[in-house]
């Protein structure tokens, strides 16, 4: 039987931690059914499970993305505007009238 353990730092000891959640409550294996085979948008080729979805992911340098798209946009840097941009946009708004 597994047993877990604590550090007690005011009794200088370990002690043992017990679960007293009712057994249905407790974590138990999740199983998982297979993906539905559908055809690559990639080779057009029929996949069947999702290991080859894995390796045809990899195999042509692909990713999954879902709605969690946070991690492609996060360290982007955006491009300095070219020297004397703003001057020329403000000349030629004055020159049009949309400023004055």
């Amino acid at each position: 039987m597994k047993r877990r353990y604590v550090y007690d730092a005011k009794h200088d000891k370990m002690v043992e931690v017990t679960d007293s959640r009712p057994l249905e409550d407790k974590p138990s294996h999740h199983i998982m059914r297979d993906i539905e085979p559908y055809q690559s948008m990639i080779t057009g080729e029929k996949i069947t499970s999702r290991s080859k979805h894995r390796e045809h992911l990899k195999a042509h340098g692909c990713i999954e993305v879902g709605d969690q798209v946070g991690y492609m946009v996060k360290n982007r840097v955006r491009p300095e505007a070219p020297p004397g941009l703003h001057e020329s946009i403000m000349r030629a708004a004055h020159k049009h009238g949309l400023i004055k």
